[in-house]
């Protein structure tokens, strides 16, 4: 039993010894270290608090200075000239349309904008602009020259380049031919009203109309009031012939007749008391 009792002592040491041994062979673990504290970079938030009020003030300076600018009392436009005003074109209708631009003042007044508003107006086929410092806005203004009516009414007319324009009709200026003809084809009428006066000259007669119609068929009413049917072939040539002839049949050179000029060796007459008499050269 005593020898039962000290083997269970000294197992009982011996396990305590080994258990103490472990503890003290073991290391123990290090703790971690405590992140350092940095310090707030007081300089660089005050650099850029400075730099942003820096930029605010430049924003409100740049604009109180554009303002500034844009005042029209700043370089007011003091002076007008106008030249190539006409009783079609009179000078207070020129001030009128000018007068909104001309108040932004002399920075800000448009010349291009100003040219197009006078281009716009009636009988004037353009315009130039100019500034001429420090006060001064001058206008040169291009009037529109007639050459004939276009389509018979309602203020449109031909330029000599045969371009429409537009005027009111009350303006329209007497004595002009009236051509028709399918669009854009004013130059080419223009053209051939040209040609027909240089035939008609020997006959002191004008083309008071002239007509091309869809098909291209000629026809036209003289300055004496004879109507004259061309058609589409050899339109010139049978103008000469009826040209030629023309003194031998005085009679029927009356207001109202219709001469149709479409035959190779002669024409019909018709004439206003009688529809269908004809007469053969």
């Amino acid at each position: 039993m005593v020898s039962v009792m000290r083997d269970l002592r000294d197992h009982t040491h011996g396990g305590a010894r080994r258990e103490t041994v472990s503890a003290a062979t073991a290391r123990p673990r290090p703790a971690p270290a405590a992140a350092p504290r940095k310090p707030i970079p007081w300089r660089r938030y005050g650099f850029g608090l400075g730099v942003g009020l820096g930029l605010a003030g430049l924003t409100v300076a740049a604009w109180q200075g554009w303002v500034w600018l844009r005042n029209p009392q700043l370089m007011p436009i003091q002076s007008l000239v106008v030249q190539g005003q006409s009783p079609r074109i009179p000078a207070g209708v020129i001030l009128t349309t000018v007068k909104p631009f001309a108040a932004k003042g002399f920075l800000w007044v448009n010349p291009d904008q100003v040219r197009h508003a006078l281009a716009a107006l009636p009988w004037v086929a353009d315009a130039e602009v100019r500034r001429v410092w420090p006060d001064k806005l001058q206008v040169q203004i291009q009037q529109e020259t007639p050459a004939a009516r276009w389509l018979g009414g309602a203020g449109q007319m031909l330029d000599t380049q045969g371009q429409v324009f537009q005027v009111p009709a009350t303006q329209v200026p007497a004595g002009l031919p009236n051509l028709e003809g399918p669009a854009n084809s004013g130059m080419q009428l223009l053209q051939q009203l040209a040609t027909f006066n240089r035939i008609l000259a020997p006959l002191g007669l004008q083309v008071a109309d002239l007509q091309e119609d869809q098909r291209g068929a000629w026809r036209c009413i003289l300055s004496n009031g004879v109507r004259l049917l061309l058609g589409r072939d050899d339109v010139l040539p049978a103008l000469q012939r009826w040209v030629a002839i023309a003194p031998l049949i005085k009679e029927y050179l009356v207001p109202g007749a219709t001469m149709d000029l479409r035959y190779t060796n002669g024409l019909a007459v018709a004439m206003p008391t009688a529809a269908n008499t004809s007469s053969s050269q």
